[in-house]
């Protein structure tokens, strides 16, 4: 109980604390980066024809609106459909598509990164979409020489929420990151960065193992190389979150196992003696959150047999938590039904039920040894 207490609360309160104290300092603010800086956007991409020409014409759109030399390379990872092909039909110099044998997407981007010409690389989805002031609000911070990593926000398009019921869980769990990167950038640096967006100096670029989560793996790669991963709200883009909750269940279960493979070969990151405040926020943010379902799923029988062990007002509290989870499991299990109009505090538990379902079945996963070395979008 006190663990999932200070991952859940305890944690995010610090934070608020010690941030509250700590004077703003924007990354990068008053410095000005040379005039002929050049910047090179990668795009891994599978199977995206529905989106990757307006994935293209946004993130174009960004490049005429910086002050600097901007190139992008798509690299295809075996497409079956006309991803390449809608990719190849974009007449623009500044692009560069390159077809490579299906091998998953750390494979695509170790060879495209030998393309990459420039001091800094933006890594970018096949989905979320570019605002105008994109490339140039992620490549500001890099005027600090201490900033190795530069994280950006994705922001779901809540619209979207009567096609796909767990936009606003989405948009919500999105919002809460955000703020909590926010935090750790200010006080010791965030943890990792998000796969919608991220930069990275091209120097600290890693060989990208196929079993991790890409956009974790590199950009802590800044803070192996001894530089500070920052958090950048103003460099937004905008994604629609996945439809179905089978689907989002798959993913989380995916992207929870290639985490703890990457966190595991990064565990050097989360000595105090080696990173400092960095170890504190990376194991909790990155390792108890992902271990307390299991907490939670032992507290469920627990705290009903405590109920009943118990008197006066600690039996009022025990019946509670034993009342809030089950409600919690219920509203999982309902909103697996399909075409019911649930009301949104329902679709909000039920986003939060996949989502801690998806963490515990990755977690067990990668206990038992399950590792995920491909990488398929779930759309």
């Amino acid at each position: 109980m006190v663990l999932l207490a200070a991952t859940y609360l305890g944690y995010p309160l610090v934070l608020l604390l010690l941030h509250s104290f700590k004077p703003l300092r924007e990354a990068g603010s008053g410095r000005a980066l040379p005039h002929d800086l050049a910047v090179t956007v990668l795009i891994a991409a599978y199977n995206e024809q529905g989106s990757i020409l307006d994935k293209l014409k946004t993130v174009l759109a960004a490049a005429d609106n910086s002050p600097w030399r901007v190139a992008m390379i798509v690299g295809d990872d075996g497409s079956t459909d006309d991803t390449a092909l809608l990719a190849e039909s974009v007449v623009d110099a500044r692009l560069t598509v390159v077809r490579c044998p299906r091998g998953g997407k750390a494979s695509v981007l170790n060879r495209i990164i030998d393309l990459a010409r420039g001091d800094i690389v933006i890594l970018t989805d096949a989905d979320p979409l570019f605002l105008p002031d994109t490339i140039e609000a992620i490549v500001q911070p890099f005027a600090d020489p201490a900033v190795g990593a530069v994280a950006g926000a994705v922001v779901v398009n809540r619209a979207s929420g009567g096609k796909r019921r767990l936009a606003q869980f989405d948009g919500l769990f999105r919002t809460y990151e955000s703020w909590l990167r926010t935090a750790e950038s200010r006080l010791m640096g965030c943890s990792s960065a998000d796969g919608g967006l991220f930069a990275i100096r091209r120097g600290l670029f890693p060989v990208v193992p196929g079993d991790v989560t890409d956009d974790f793996y590199i950009s802590t790669a800044a803070v192996a190389g001894g530089q500070r991963i920052v958090f950048e709200p103003a460099a937004r883009v905008v994604e629609e979150s996945i439809a179905g909750s089978r689907r989002n269940f798959r993913r989380r279960v995916r992207i929870t196992v290639r985490g703890m493979t990457g966190l595991w070969r990064r565990r050097r990151l989360m000595n105090p003696f080696v990173t400092g405040g960095y170890a504190f926020g990376l194991i909790v943010h990155k390792l108890l959150r992902r271990l307390a379902p299991l907490f939670l799923v032992a507290l469920w029988p627990l705290s009903l047999m405590a109920a009943f062990a118990s008197q006066g007002l600690a039996t009022w509290f025990w019946a509670a938590t034993c009342g809030g989870l089950s409600l919690l499991v219920l509203c999982g299990v309902a909103g697996l039904a399909e075409g019911i109009g649930w009301p949104r505090p329902v679709r909000m538990l039920h986003g939060l039920a996949l989502h801690l379902a998806g963490q515990l079945t990755g977690v067990w996963q990668f206990a038992t040894g399950r590792r995920y070395s491909q990488w398929t979008p779930a759309k």
